[in-house]
């Protein structure tokens, strides 16, 4: 099966485990992203992230991406490597020295890992107010899986 082409394929900002499992079901089989909150990692810790992702490759039906987004932080990348992170998000900001995006880069390769810019077009959703029924459709008119 070819890979999908990630950068076309849509991207919902998700909260934990019960939102990408929605998320999956309702992609039912289609490629799709999840994605963390900007710097979450610094917070929840990358062991987090790579756990939610081993929960959620139980669940999926079809291919999908979970991005971790480590912001500018190169610290929070390597802590998202050790971790087990597979798709890391990593913006260079002004204060990032000349030449970390290509230690960290190839750091990421070497662990069979991949650094990614930050998504554009991500839906985002209230997780808290509009679980359930009310966010199924919500997403389900959001996520644009007709260009896939």
């Amino acid at each position: 099966m070819p890979q999908p082409d990630w950068s076309i394929t849509p991207a919902v900002r998700v909260d934990g485990a019960e939102a990408g499992r929605l998320v999956l079901e309702i992609a039912a089989g289609r490629p799709v992203r999840l994605v963390s909150d900007r710097g979450i990692s610094g917070l929840a810790g990358g062991g987090w992230w790579a756990e939610l992702h081993h929960l959620w490759q139980d669940d999926a039906a079809g291919p999908f991406m979970a991005l971790l987004d480590c912001g500018e932080l190169p610290g929070l990348v390597l802590s998202a490597l050790r971790a087990g992170c597979r798709d890391i998000v990593f913006t260079p900001g002004p204060a990032t020295p000349q030449g970390v995006l290509a230690r960290l880069t190839s750091l990421a390769e070497a662990q069979d890992s991949r650094l990614h810019p930050a998504p554009t077009g991500v839906t985002e959703v209230c997780w808290r107010r509009n679980r359930g029924a009310t966010l199924r459709q919500y997403l389900s008119q959001h996520l644009d899986f007709k260009q896939m």
